[in-house]
């Protein structure tokens, strides 16, 4: 099982963050892995057998479960609640065992461990996403037997004109990059690794110069390559249930107020309408990823507070 005692990058991010929120070597989460369709889904667990709720954490496409767990999952998990984070296909820890790697396979990969775990050992479930993790948690619910709440970064509907646009590395260049992308993931060509530094803000990833430079020379994270067809995929994905219709649970969107990567407009847009109960809370000095005290304070607050609101 690769490990992250092998990833040095998260542990110097680890130490730009203020220190009470710093993971100690004493406190780290559990790793495991979990089989997915012959691949080793790689796990970073805070369990606790005597909680109500489990939090199911899902990176976005510049990060990994363990860099959720830094700056969220194990100060939730000090708060009582059941924490695991998923390494996705191609992302952290996680060894895949197939040729193709598909934003469809991301939704039904973390859709089918939610319903797993919920299955083996019952705690309510709750999603938590970041970056493009957040329209994913929302993507997979529709497959999700049984959602309490979801709380994001942002929720991102690429298949909007606007939002494609907006997030991608250079502006104006989707209405011709999407449609060759969709040509070329019908060929052979459909598994060429592209690098997500090289078509996405990464660096608006961070608003720390220090840590934004370890997280674009990991190649677990920020300095990851995806295909082609993965790329094709996220881009054009069309929800199960449009917003009109989802009130599956309700929705938290705490918004970066120094996102300079994804702004509150963009998750106003892909969200416009939306049927469930859906509130909006600022992370103070926060950036896309918040690293900033202030930020991560309110983070756990708001989510503590609207889990509780639950019962």
């Amino acid at each position: 099982m690769k490990t992250y005692q092998t990833n040095s990058y998260w542990e110097k991010i680890n130490e730009l963050l203020p220190s009470s929120f710093q993971i100690q070597q004493h406190n780290l989460p559990v790793e495991e892995t979990w089989d997915w369709n012959g691949n080793k889904i790689h796990l970073d667990r805070y369990p606790n057998a005597s909680a109500t709720y489990r939090i199911f954490l899902h990176h976005g496409v510049g990060t990994n479960g363990r860099q959720l767990n830094m700056i969220f999952g194990h100060k939730m998990a000090a708060l009582g609640y059941d924490v695991v984070a998923i390494d996705n296909l191609g992302f952290g820890m996680t060894e895949v065992n197939q040729k193709n790697i598909t934003y469809e396979d991301w939704v039904h990969c973390y859709a089918d461990f939610v319903n797993a775990e919920t299955k083996r050992d019952y705690k309510k479930p709750i999603l938590y996403g970041l970056s493009a993790g957040g329209m994913l948690t929302y993507n997979a619910s529709y497959y999700i037997k049984e959602v309490y709440g979801i709380i994001g970064m942002c929720f991102l509907k690429n298949d909007d004109k606007i939002v494609g646009d907006e997030s991608a590395k250079y502006k104006g260049t989707n209405w011709f990059v999407i449609p060759l992308s969709q040509v070329l993931s019908k060929t052979f060509l459909r598994r060429i690794p592209i690098s997500m530094k090289a078509v996405s803000k990464m660096n608006a990833l961070v608003n720390n110069k220090t840590a934004l430079d370890i997280f674009l020379q990991d190649p677990s994270s920020a300095a990851n390559k995806v295909q082609l067809k993965f790329i094709s995929g996220y881009m054009t994905y069309k929800s199960k249930v449009q917003v009109q219709d989802f009130d599956k649970c309700p929705i938290l969107l705490t918004q970066p107020a120094a996102d300079k990567w994804t702004p509150l407009f963009l998750s106003e847009i892909s969200m416009k309408g939306i049927k469930a109960p859906f509130e909006i809370k600022f992370l103070e000095d926060g950036s896309h990823y918040p690293m900033e005290e202030k930020a991560l304070i309110q983070l756990i607050q708001y989510a503590d507070e609207f889990i509780k609101n639950l019962d």
